[in-house]
């Protein structure tokens, strides 16, 4: 079985090392904002003054690369600054038929003003189409969530189905915390009850979330199976109570999950830092994450799906597909370490599923005074517990490498072997600070780790971050140069 670390794997993947110029441009705010003053007539003769625009998203979603950009604007003698969210699709060089303009898709609208409903325009030399957005189509629910009366409401009407009792809500305070645009959306949601109510456990805060799709009702499963074990209770690891999921209006209700700061936070800040003593503290906190994971593996849930490594290679292929329909190349760079990873995937022994978070990176640790949480469970399934690890650690490897891009200096060979030898020892420390609660299987954890580390250069792309391909690239080098496999399948 030849190794991953074999180098016409490794140089395969340079094609990865930089995007066409046709794509990186829609993510350049002077490029996008040179287009609009040219080709929106309001902007172009002054009515309209443009003082901004922030690129929002641009994503791969089959043939099509799905744009949105936020526009600040001062509409003139009218109104002051304003909003304008622009959604709307790149085409890439490949798509036919085309226009005279060298464009697919539908037509500019005639005759709407700028930021009107049905507005549309055209930016033929960056081969995007955009319209106006007036409403997140995807979320309708957000409105709801944010708006103190309609959500205090909601959360009366929760909490007494939750088995509360009758609950009245004198005030609220929603915060969102976290929104992705068509994806998902989190709410904090600061509470002041009625005085009677001053001597009750009341949750507070209460978090509301929606999300596209059936994320939600998936997240609603998997929170009431694991409060159902000895977790509701448990020291090692706490968990928000589940309150409610009300699927015709996708929203999910659920209690805190106390926390200073993310696991995140805090590695960003210590490995900046690289101090003995903000390191220590990390090195800690990511042992009592690697106790808490093992708990909530031991804990004995289980939920209805179940996910393998061969599917998640599945998946991965299916990105590249989606990609090479705009840059084919592509295809053939990363065939040689799919191969690879599938050759091992056979002849590596599985662990035995548990009830897995699946999406569990240090951003979803909440650290409260030496007291661990984990938040967002919407994608939690059963699997071998190397999949959380091995996410884990390919998230740590991405943070520890963007501390060091964003100095916006050149690595120097030094600094980035120093940087990339910290997070190996990271990583290890973390895997075997698990080992000592739950055996696992070495060589399945450095196997979903590295599919991961591949998953996220390839999100750099269809998501067009140009900061983070390079410094993605990079670790996931190292990582098929450093990877041994050696202890073939056994609990470590």
């Amino acid at each position: 079985m030849m190794p991953l670390n074999d180098e016409m794997v490794v140089d395969s993947l340079t094609a990865f090392a930089s995007l066409p110029d046709w794509l990186a441009a829609c993510m350049m705010p002077d490029r996008v904002e040179a287009a609009l003053r040219r080709h929106v007539p309001e902007i172009a003769d002054g009515r309209v003054r443009l003082l901004s625009c922030t690129p929002q998203r641009l994503r791969a979603k089959g043939a099509q690369w799905l744009a949105r950009y936020r526009l600040r604007v001062d509409p003139g003698p009218e109104g002051g600054e304003a909003d304008v969210v622009l959604v709307g699709n790149l085409w890439p060089p490949s798509a036919e038929p085309l226009d005279a303009d060298g464009m697919a898709g539908p037509p500019v609208a005639a005759d709407v003003p700028f930021g009107a409903a049905g507005w549309s325009c055209r930016l033929p030399e960056l081969r995007l189409a955009l319209h106006v957005e007036l409403a997140d189509e995807a979320l309708p629910a957000v409105p709801s969530l944010v708006e103190p009366d309609l959500a205090g409401r909601l959360i009366e009407r929760v909490l007494g189905e939750a088995g509360y009792g009758e609950v009245k809500v004198a005030s609220c305070a929603p915060d969102v915390v976290r929104y992705k645009p068509g994806s998902r959306c989190t709410v904090v949601v600061r509470m002041r009850y009625a005085d009677e109510h001053a001597d009750r456990a009341l949750p507070d805060p209460v978090v509301l979330k929606t999300h596209q799709g059936d994320k939600g009702n998936t997240a609603w499963e998997a929170m009431r199976s694991l409060w159902n074990t000895e977790l509701s209770g448990s020291k090692a690891v706490t968990l928000a109570e589940p309150l409610a999921y009300l699927p015709e209006e996708r929203i999910l209700v659920q209690g805190p999950v106390p926390g200073e700061q993310t696991l995140k936070d805090l590695a960003r800040m210590a490995i900046g830092d690289g101090g003995d003593r903000a390191l220590g503290r990390l090195r800690d906190e990511l042992a009592r994450t690697a106790v808490a994971l093992a708990a909530l593996h031991g804990c004995g849930a289980e939920y209805g799906r179940t996910a393998t490594f061969d599917e998640e290679v599945d998946e991965v292929d299916e990105v590249i597909a989606r990609l090479a329909q705009s840059v084919p190349a592509l295809r053939p760079a990363a065939r040689p370490l799919i191969t690879r990873m599938r050759q091992h995937a056979g002849a590596l022994p599985e662990d035995p599923a548990v009830c897995v978070h699946h999406d569990f990176r240090p951003a979803q640790v909440l650290l409260d005074n030496g007291s661990i949480g984990f938040i967002d469970f919407d994608g939690s399934c059963m699997a071998e517990p190397a999949l959380d690890l091995g996410r884990f650690r390919a998230k740590l490897r991405d943070i520890g490498i963007s501390v060091l891009a964003a100095r916006g200096q050149p690595m120097s060979d030094t600094l980035l072997a120093d940087n990339l030898g910290l997070l190996d020892d990271l990583c290890e420390g973390f895997l075997a600070a698990y080992q000592e609660q739950s055996p696992v299987s070495r060589d399945r954890v450095l196997l979903w780790e590295t599919c991961d580390l591949l998953t996220a250069m390839l999100h750099a792309w269809t998501k067009v971050r140009l900061a983070r391909i390079g410094p993605r690239l990079i670790v996931l080098i190292h990582q098929l140069r450093s990877v041994r496999f050696d202890d073939r399948g056994s609990g470590g």
